[in-house]
């Protein structure tokens, strides 16, 4: 450090001093310093975005440049971690050349609807489309593509639940029918397909690639769905020249010998072939088509147009695997149709209906992908169309996985209430817990047979629902049938009490009365609010899920009721706590206490599924998890995540050359601060700030009032340390170097804490190095 000569002439004083120092280390580190932890930084100085107007940032009266670079660079990085965020549940997702949508869990890609994918998909939407003309026999004709993806619940965005595959756990995949994606080449204007020949074919890009169609079958059982084209690569050589094909896989060189007045000599690895102007042959497993010949008496102007390919030249009707598709198990098969007759495409958007009357050239997906050993394709996979002309992806799902509320209901044995109920210290009840401080809002709800003890609304996180057998008029006021009423207690934030919110009388639990439904609160988490999540209890009575004790059961369920594309009463989750015959009180989630049982949970979704048995984590179609349905129901609880908005799947359709960008998180505005900065000699009563000290104990005396002097100065050139410690009521942080550039290469590290995240704990760290980019933290 600046005066390290005094360190050097006095060794034995430096050993004694090393002493001290670890003296005075151990004193600051059982003092008040063990309340704060280099892990957590930026706070003390900056917590949860707010920056503490106390800090102060400290440089010695003999600092040198170096450490008031350093001071910058910490200073400046604390100034950026000051701000407020608004964090955002979602991941939105844009395509450029292509288009996305968010899907509901559970349902169809693409319907009528105007917040799904449309049904067709052009070149509007996507830009690698073709919409435009092609000349054939001297005439031009408007032609364009389309993508139609069935409206039906065909091609889905599924759940383990939606989909009644218990495999896809939490997963969320898209699901297939066959026939349920269909790609179309369109001709818009009139034309008759059925008269192109091998002299004046129709060259159409079909998915990107030249096809040229040298005949149609206009008679026999396969009219006007069957045509021959040249499929393979297009190649115009000269004598002489060479080209390599790939071939399943295999290079195969295909070179051009000599060409005469009506054939032309090729070489295909070694094997020579003879083939005449329009014929074709396979040769060594390549297939080439001689499609026209150029010959003169030079030789080396001599030249050829040859289609080369596995297969040059082939025969196509509906149903065949398209081209370069597996044969015995294709997953895309041509779809022809009417290529005899004169007209205009008009394949059908509803795909049940037919192609059109017209003449249609497309392809169909040919795999039927609905459970877990098809492997559909998951988050982050797409589908494919041949020579990857056209994804659809499952790009992501728009919540994100951190954002999600533990909600817990379980039956408990000793509920204390004795903040409201004297004497009831450990009652039989159905307890409620999230994990966030206002998870639960509290509503009020007109209806007879309740009786509410507060008059606003309350958010909480706790809950305790409880039969008040032997309460009436504890406290005035009547509550009917006594062993009919349940208190629905809660936890009040501010002290940590429980309070009563309000009493309901479930007289008709019985089986031989109807079933009251009573909502009493909402999910109130991020953007799963209002409506989005109604909590309700239901009285039990003659009911087929569960018949435990003449059918005395209450059921909490949790009900999915005006989401965005979610059809009410159609995702719910409901847990069935049975009751005592004698008491009516709460004795088990299901019917036998610690046994899991199947009926015990039930999700009502289009069909009503038990699910208590389920020993998977699975998700519905809101995107709530249901953690393990057996392992929890054995120990008489439900766990469940809630996530902080609607979970949808944001599904992306991209043609050649699109991309797909996904964006979220949080947003954030930089703070108005101002930082404080001074001199050691400027600082009168260090204990009034929290000192941010840049320099070591010989530049910066003040340093030495909290245990590091620079008598005992005991790191060597290279060595820095950044050190917390106690300030009174407030803390110190020390940034000291032996030398100058030690300093500040301390600051630098402590600017980037989080490259050195798992070294940055307890309350000192050791920083080595040379320069400002060889930085170590230990």
């Amino acid at each position: 450090m600046q005066e390290k000569f005094v360190l050097k002439s006095k060794k034995v004083i430096k050993r004694l001093a090393a002493f001290s120092m670890g003296v005075a280390m151990l004193a600051s580190t059982v003092s008040g310093a063990l309340t704060y932890d280099l892990a957590k930084y930026p706070a003390p100085f900056v917590v949860g975005g707010a920056y503490d107007p106390n800090n102060v940032f400290v440089v010695g009266s003999r600092a040198s440049a170096e450490d008031t670079l350093g001071m910058v660079d910490v200073a400046t990085k604390l100034q950026f971690e000051s701000k407020t965020c608004t964090r955002t549940s979602s991941n939105t997702v844009s395509v450029a050349g292509g288009t996305s949508e968010t899907i509901p869990l559970g349902s169809a890609i693409a319907d009528p609807r105007a917040t799904t994918l449309d049904i067709e998909l052009r070149s509007s939407k996507l830009a690698g489309f073709i919409d435009g003309v092609i000349n054939f026999q001297s005439k031009e004709y408007d032609v364009s593509e389309s993508l139609i993806l069935d409206a039906g619940a065909n091609v889905t965005a599924a759940t383990a639940l939606s989909s009644a595959e218990d495999d896809y756990k939490t997963n969320v995949f898209m699901e297939v029918e066959r026939n349920a994606i269909k790609y179309f080449y369109k001709f818009d204007e009139s034309i008759n397909v059925s008269k192109a020949t091998t002299t004046d074919p129709l060259e159409i890009k079909f998915l990107g690639k030249t096809l040229k169609i040298t005949a149609v079958t206009i008679s026999g059982s396969t009219a006007g769905t069957e045509f021959t084209a040249n499929v393979g690569t297009e190649y115009f050589m000269s004598v002489d020249d060479t080209v390599n094909v790939d071939v399943s896989g295999v290079t195969k060189k295909v070179t051009l010998k000599n060409v005469g007045t009506s054939s032309a000599v090729l070489d295909v690895d070694g094997k020579t072939e003879t083939i005449s102007s329009g014929s074709s042959k396979t040769v060594n497993g390549v297939e080439v088509k001689v499609d026209s010949v150029f010959y003169t008496d030079n030789k080396a102007e001599r030249s050829a147009t040859l289609v080369v390919g596995k297969d040059a030249v082939k025969t196509y009707k509906d149903g065949d695997a398209y081209i370069g598709e597996n044969q015995d198990t294709p997953m895309w098969v041509w779809n022809i149709g009417n290529l005899g007759v004169s007209g205009t495409s008009n394949p059908n958007t509803n795909l049940t209906t037919g192609d059109g009357t017209g003449p249609f050239l497309g392809l169909n997906n040919d795999f039927v992908w609905n459970d877990f050993s098809d492997n559909p394709p998951g988050v982050g996979k797409c589908i494919k169309l041949p020579n990857n002309y056209v994804q659809l992806c499952l790009d992501s799902l728009t919540v994100k996985d951190d954002d999600y509320m533990s909600f817990t209901a379980k039956y408990d044995s000793s509920t204390d209430l004795s903040d409201v109920l004297p004497n009831v210290s450990s009652a039989k009840a159905i307890a409620i817990e999230v994990d966030n401080t206002e998870g639960i809002l509290l509503t009020q709800t007109a209806k007879s047979g309740v009786l509410f003890n507060e008059t606003n609304e309350k958010k909480t996180n706790r809950l305790w629902f409880s039969i008040g057998n032997g309460l009436d008029n504890w406290d005035g006021r009547s509550r009917g049938t006594t062993n009919r009423t349940y208190g629905l207690f809660y936890r009040d934030t501010s002290n940590n009490k429980v309070r009563l919110w309000g009493w309901y009388n479930l007289s008709t639990e019985t089986a031989s009365g109807s079933n009251p439904t009573y909502k009493f609160g909402e999910i109130n988490y991020r953007d799963t609010k209002g409506t989005d999540i109604n909590l309700e209890f239901r009285g039990g009575g003659n009911d087929t899920v569960l018949t435990v004790n003449g059918g005395r059961f209450i059921q909490l369920r949790l009900v999915p009721y005006q989401s965005t594309d979610l059809p009410d009463y159609k995702d719910n989750l409901t847990a069935n706590f049975s009751l005592a015959a004698a008491t009516n009180l709460p004795v088990a989630l299901g019917n036998t206490l610690t046994t899991e049982e199947a009926d015990e949970l039930v999700w009502a979704g289009p069909t009503v599924t038990n699910i208590g048995t389920k020993n998977l984590d699975i998700r519905n179609q809101y995107g709530i998890i249901i953690y393990n349905p057996k392992s929890n129901g054995a120990s008489d609880r439900v766990k469940l995540s809630i996530p902080g908005d609607q979970v949808q799947a944001n599904v992306v359709v991209k043609s050649t050359g699109a991309v797909a960008s996904t964006s979220g998180g949080e947003t954030c505005t930089a703070a108005d601060i101002t930082t404080v900065t001074k001199k050691d000699t400027e600082v009168t009563d260090p204990t009034k700030y929290n000192l941010i000290l840049v320099g070591g104990p010989c530049a910066d005396p003040l340093v030495e009032k909290f245990g590091v002097t620079c008598r005992g100065w005991s790191l060597k050139e290279g060595e820095a340390m950044i050190k917390l410690v106690e300030n009174g009521d407030k803390v110190a942080l020390i940034v000291a170097g032996s030398e100058a550039l030690d300093t500040r290469r301390a600051a630098k590290a402590l600017a980037n804490y989080k490259d050195y995240a798992t070294k940055f704990k307890g309350t000192e760290v050791l920083v080595k190095g040379t320069t400002l980019s060889d930085i170590t933290v230990q």
